[in-house]
């Protein structure tokens, strides 16, 4: 039994000739998350004003421009990164679905006479369909998520190297153990492959089937196959959800509470002098954002296990 190839390298092997594409959008959205910041630099600076009691028209009117052409580059790099990801993605997709044609075009008619019509749907467009929404919209916020918190951690370790290693305490914690009650999910995701497979067949069939299913006056209900084939798809789903959602909730709840981490330690350092007040402000706000990069982490290891393929018959 051959082992089919599966994993984030493979499928960008499968997009070999769009990676100048999907490295600009990727490029382009690492940007755009600098940009993102921008507007917690301008809080930052406007309450830095307040607190020494320098606040005038002229400086806030700067700010605020800041800010605003912050936005305006961000809305306009979020477009031009989209439009590059899916252009990759949907050449990508096309090439694939025409390699998939053409090599099984050549197979022998015992092939369609053991598969069924679903089986080959499965193949040619939900299995495709997957690596391309991994590839538009994964591969962005796998940028994101891996550039943008090591920029912004450098610059924190940095500004003051104690706070941000505490920084790290809910990053290992929300990423980590979530991802480590969650080694059965491949194996769930092959499962649910193979019962969308066994469902698109039996649907293929009893619709195929509905002129006789109509003369005896039947129900789906009564069409054994495909009632035995939902009940199985049905229940890989139930058992996905119930086993990924305490992992989720874990990281969740921990990523969402990072700033309970933070908020002691730095106010400890504050009292002892080891921390200026603007420094302390600084870090409560990036704390804000500094972790929502990485619940992606999470939904894009689950989404690149849902890409692994069954071994090949």
């Amino acid at each position: 039994m051959e082992q089919k190839r599966t994993g984030l390298s493979y499928v960008f092997t499968l997009a070999k000739g769009e990676r100048g594409k999907l490295v600009a959008g990727m490029l382009l959205d690492v940007l755009c998350s600098a940009f993102s910041l921008v507007p917690y630099l301008v809080v930052y600076e406007i309450l830095l004003l307040i607190i020494k009691n320098e606040v005038t028209f002229e400086t806030i009117l700067m700010w605020a421009g800041i800010g605003v052409a912050a936005a305006v580059l961000q809305a306009v790099l979020t477009s031009i990164a989209g439009i590059c990801s899916h252009m990759a993605a949907f050449n990508t997709m096309h090439k694939i679905k025409v390699k998939v044609l053409e090599h099984i075009s050549r197979f022998n008619l015992g092939f369609f006479q053991e598969h069924a019509p679903g089986q080959i749907k499965t193949t040619l467009f939900d299995d495709v369909d997957r690596i391309e929404a991994f590839l538009a919209h994964s591969t962005r916020e796998l940028a994101q998520a891996a550039v943008v918190p090591l920029m912004m951690f450098l610059f924190m370790l940095r500004l003051h190297w104690i706070m941000a290693l505490v920084m790290l305490i809910p990053m290992i914690l929300g990423i980590a153990v979530p991802m480590m009650l969650m080694g059965r999910y491949p194996d769930m995701s092959d499962e649910l492959a193979a019962d969308t497979e066994k469902l698109n067949a039996s649907a293929n069939e009893f619709i195929t089937a509905m002129p006789v299913i109509k003369m005896y006056h039947l129900t789906a209900e009564k069409f054994e196959q495909y009632r035995n084939a939902l009940n199985l798809y049905t229940t890989c789903w139930k058992e996905m959800c119930v086993y990924s959602c305490n992992p989720l909730s874990i990281a969740l709840v921990i990523l969402d509470s990072a700033i309970l981490f933070t908020l002691p330690v730095g106010g400890w350092l504050f009292l002892r002098g080891s921390l200026s007040a603007p420094s302390y402000l600084l870090f409560m706000l990036l704390t804000m954002c500094f972790f929502t990069s990485f619940l992606n982490l999470v939904t894009i290891a689950m989404q690149s296990m849902e890409l692994g393929c069954r071994p090949a018959k």
